[in-house]
């Protein structure tokens, strides 16, 4: 097997100062996350989990170059067009499109949006790193939100640990295995991993989705008045306010936007084009349709258990997601993706993106949430 130097994958310091650089603007920030789980996946692959098995950080990849591509709003954005494509929007209109849609999404889309990837970086890649550097015991750094007008993460206590240590476990074991029980293994820790890290950012899912029908339907109108008596801070007290606490007819008008909304959304891989809201039948040349089946037929008891409660019935014929905002809906998705996709080889490749912005200038976007990290073991 061949091996490759420590330098190919970031230390501590240089994930908390991407995690916290503030000279970048989020959409570059967020691609050049994709570029350090580039490198940690492939360390990962080339000494310790061989290169037949895509591993989280080589799924996370894609997943945060799909978040800077959404996070760049500019007259140029792909994310735009791709939206009002998807809304049949016509090419006249295009430039009013973009503009409602500035004004619905706020700066809080893309301080939500970066805080729930720059944290799951954080951690992940910490995590990973630890692994790495052949640690006894599993540790991370765990990011602390201190910003009390914006409570975006979770804190999932001692379940969250557990999931961690499930992934550490099956990732050891992962080592010494080989052929289809390592497959199994790897599988087992990128749900288990998945399931961490999509409880842990649900705050701010909810905070990014629901905040444009909030400023339309709660905040628009107050603003004169905020604006007037000082207080605009305010509206993020109806921003975070969580969905169970809004009254009945708001809670059905925040489900009806979520679902419509849901429908757009697209994660474009190194083979093709996901939309999340489609039934996930039909999976890219080079796939290994041996992962794509019942948790009752897995080697691996603990692999099973992961798959009956975190995966669909049927892998085989899993619809798509109607509400990206519901935690079990979404995670049988992703579980869906991670067996049809984590043995295509093209997913090993390193994500390609265009860097269009001068390090020289200081952007102008608004303050992120306040974090800190602090090291803990597992």
């Amino acid at each position: 097997m061949n091996t490759i130097t420590p330098k190919t994958w970031p230390s501590e310091a240089e994930i908390r100062e991407l995690a916290t650089n503030e000279n970048i603007p989020l959409y570059a920030e967020a691609y050049e996350i994709a570029v350090r789980y580039h490198g940690i996946s492939r360390a990962l692959s080339c000494n310790l989990l061989g290169t037949s098995d895509l591993n989280w950080c080589g799924f996370a990849q894609w997943s945060s170059k799909a978040v800077g591509a959404s996070l760049r709003l500019d007259n140029n954005s792909k994310f735009l067009r791709k939206l009002s494509q998807l809304n049949h929007i016509p090419t006249i209109f295009e430039p009013l499109f973009r503009l409602v849609t500035l004004a619905l999404l706020g700066g809080s889309y893309g301080v939500g949006l970066s805080t729930a990837n720059r944290t799951i970086f954080v951690e992940m890649a910490s995590f990973h790193t630890a692994i790495l550097s052949g640690k006894d015991e599993p540790t991370m750094l765990q990011v602390t939100d201190l910003d009390p007008d914006r409570c975006l993460l979770k804190d999932l206590g001692q379940p969250g640990r557990d999931l961690l240590c499930t992934a550490y476990r099956l990732l050891s074991e992962a080592k010494s295995a080989s052929g289809p029980l390592r497959g199994e293994l790897i599988l087992g820790a990128n749900i288990a991993l998945s399931a961490y890290e999509q409880d842990r950012v649900q705050p701010a899912l909810d905070y990014v989705f629901y905040r444009p029908i909030r400023w339309l339907l709660q905040v628009s109108w107050r603003m004169p008045y905020y604006y007037l008596r000082h207080r605009s801070g305010e509206r993020f007290d109806i921003y975070g306010r969580r969905h169970q606490d809004q009254p009945p007819i708001m809670r059905n008008i925040e489900d009806r936007w979520v679902r419509m909304y849901s429908k757009t959304l697209w994660l474009k891989t190194a083979v093709n084009t996901i939309m999340l809201s489609k039934p996930m039948t039909f999976f890219p040349p080079g796939s290994n349709p041996s992962l794509v089946r019942k948790a009752s037929t897995f080697e691996s008891q603990e692999v099973g258990n992961l798959v009956r409660k975190y995966g669909p019935e049927n892998p085989a014929n899993s619809p798509g997601v109607a509400n990206w905002l519901g935690y079990e809906e979404r995670m049988r998705f992703i579980v869906t993706y991670f067996m049809g996709y984590q043995q295509i080889e093209n997913m090993f490749s390193k994500p390609r993106f265009k860097r269009k912005w001068s390090p020289r200038k200081r952007p102008n976007r608004e303050p992120l949430s306040k974090l800190e990290f602090c090291k803990v073991a597992l």
